[in-house]
């Protein structure tokens, strides 16, 4: 009696006649275990003929390879890096560190860049390592040619080892008979058993791979720092990726002519919004031309933007005026042109949080920081003086990271009059932006951020699942 995976090997054989072992494990996507041992008993019951084995040399991909295909070969990080734009040598090197020289090294053999004048110019504007093509034809189980196998040795992207090959040839089908893998109570009453034969129990066969469902673990993260916020009595508030400048910049104090608001620090989006509360719109407009000393542009405040900062979030929120208590906070994604690499998105998270109370000020602002950060776990905090545009006085927030020492996490401050008094709102009011993925990156041990977004699922499933 034949299992089902000696049947479909054997009627594989079948068709080929003479085939080997490696061929079966590709074309039927089984474990080489498994597959040896199929051999070997169906050679032992006459159904197959052993012809011969032999060794092989066997390829997979190294752990230089394996690093290479998660956080990009170093050139193609240095296409990105330049963006379509000629840098200063010695930035691209910052940026790059350790992977500089090999980037240079090979980017030039590809002939992608040329130096010029002390600056590194693109020769074109995105690039693919023909090392990543052949990797992925490897983990996809296809042959590579000489030459490729050649390249990948070059750059010690995979490692060699000797293997074992068996040759075989098919003989015959074996007897088809009834059979019955279960033994029920009908059958003992009825004498039906008698009928049948019983399939064997193989002790040796492996049992079949059963992932399990899991969250993606960014998202995990993401919903355990909502958890903390609400454990501390905050509601969770929203609003959209494109929105006005108004929210976006306006009401947080920063004047029209800020560097933030250029093409180049935001995306622009086609379009013009609308603001039906002309009150709200006076006392900004007032504010900026009162601090800022210069004529505030409606038409400016409506344009859209991806918006750039969560604390845009915060800003709709006091467009509401909010009486006291108000604890408020939003997690979601803000975009900002930049060169992706292993460190750097153009859209990433933020967590950003709003409190409204009588008796609210900076010492209670600090304590309920330390909460927050102690429900991420993070117990040791310190505090550092810093400037933002909308709160005053503002600090920036540092954590104490095992093996990292003492790491920036976060921004914040009381709110300045000219964010808050507009919106009617004259309760002291605290406020705070944290960037979510750098410090996931740091708890999850995540060395590139774009592995925050992986849809790999091999990658997912060999994430260590938190319990």
């Amino acid at each position: 009696m034949l299992s089902e995976i000696e049947f479909r090997i054997l009627n594989f054989i079948k068709e080929k006649v003479n085939t080997s072992s490696t061929e079966i494990i590709a074309s039927l996507n089984l474990p080489k275990s498994s597959v040896f041992s199929v051999i070997y008993h169906l050679a032992s019951e006459g159904y197959i003929k052993i012809i011969e084995e032999k060794k092989i040399q066997d390829i997979e991909i190294s752990d230089e390879g394996k690093k290479r295909l998660n956080e990009g070969f170093p050139e193609e990080n240095l296409i990105n890096i330049l963006n379509g734009k000629s840098l200063k040598i010695q930035e691209i090197k910052q940026k790059l560190g350790d992977n500089f020289e090999i980037a240079i090294t090979w980017a030039k053999k590809r002939n992608i860049i040329k130096i010029e004048k002390g600056e590194m110019i693109p020769l074109t504007n995105s690039f693919i390592s023909p090392e990543r093509k052949i990797l992925e034809k490897i983990e996809k189980g296809e042959m590579i040619t000489d030459s490729e196998l050649q390249l990948l040795r070059s750059r010690n992207l995979i490692r060699e080892k000797e293997d074992k090959e068996i040759i075989v040839e098919f003989l015959r089908s074996p007897e088809v008979k009834s059979s019955l893998i279960f033994l029920t109570p009908e059958l003992l009453k009825n004498g039906e058993w008698k009928k049948y034969e019983f399939k064997e129990y193989n002790v040796t066969a492996l049992p079949p791979f059963v992932p399990i469902g899991k969250k993606h673990y960014f998202r995990e993260f993401i919903e355990k720092a909502k958890d903390v916020m609400i454990s501390l009595g905050f509601s969770e508030v929203s609003s959209d990726y494109v929105e006005m400048e108004f929210y976006n910049f306006d009401m947080l104090f920063q004047p029209q002519d800020h560097p933030a608001r250029e093409i180049h620090d935001s995306f622009i989006i086609s379009g013009k919004g609308r603001i039906s509360d002309k009150e709200l719109l006076n006392n900004v407009k007032e504010v900026h031309e009162k601090w800022w000393n210069y004529t505030w542009d409606v038409n400016n405040a409506l344009r859209l933007v991806m918006r750039s900062q969560t604390t845009a979030t915060t800003a709709r929120v006091l467009s509401t005026r909010p009486k006291a208590p108000t604890r408020t906070f939003t997690i979601g994604k803000v975009f900002r042109p930049d060169a992706i690499d292993a460190t750097h998105l153009i859209e990433f998270h933020q967590l950003d949080g709003l409190i409204i109370e009588k008796d609210f000020n900076f010492k209670k602002l600090l304590g309920v920081l330390k909460e927050i950060f102690k429900g991420l776990g993070i117990t040791e905090v310190k505090f550092k003086p810093a400037y933002f545009p909308f709160t005053e006085p503002s600090v920036e927030v540092y954590g104490l990271i095992e093996k990292l020492g003492w790491v920036e996490m976060a921004g914040a401050g009381l709110l300045r009059p000219e964010v808050s008094e507009p919106a009617g709102v004259n309760d002291p009011a605290g406020a705070w932006g944290i960037g979510l993925d750098r410090l996931a990156m740091l708890f999850l041990n995540v060395k590139d951020i774009r592995d925050l977004y992986s849809e790999d699922i091999e990658f997912l499933r060999n994430r260590k699942v938190d319990i």
